[in-house]
């Protein structure tokens, strides 16, 4: 089994696509957290290939998608308590 890790992926769906079909991808994560409308940071042990390939059908002819590894280690910002929160959550169980 792969290492877990994070991934930023900002995504802007297709007009076929729901926000239900993106979610269901996304439930493919270990774990995920939705920073704003089109971004998420999901734990996984997917690469970024492997995101790439289930999320580019949700954003065919005119949509957009960016998978990215994150190291999460080296990180500053202004955001809620509850990604901070998410973000040091004890995943030691998950992988």
């Amino acid at each position: 089994m792969s290492t877990a890790g994070f991934y930023i992926v900002h995504i802007n769906l297709s007009k076929n696509s729901s926000d239900e079909d993106l979610k269901k991808q996304m439930n493919k994560a270990l774990d995920w957290f939705r920073i704003s409308e089109n971004t998420w940071v999901l734990y996984t042990t997917s690469d970024a290939t492997k995101w790439y390939a289930r999320l580019s059908p949700l954003v065919k002819t005119d949509g957009r998608v960016f998978v990215c590894r994150l190291d999460n280690a080296d990180r500053k910002g202004w955001m809620d308590k509850a990604v901070w929160r998410w973000m040091r959550k004890d995943r030691s169980q998950q992988t």
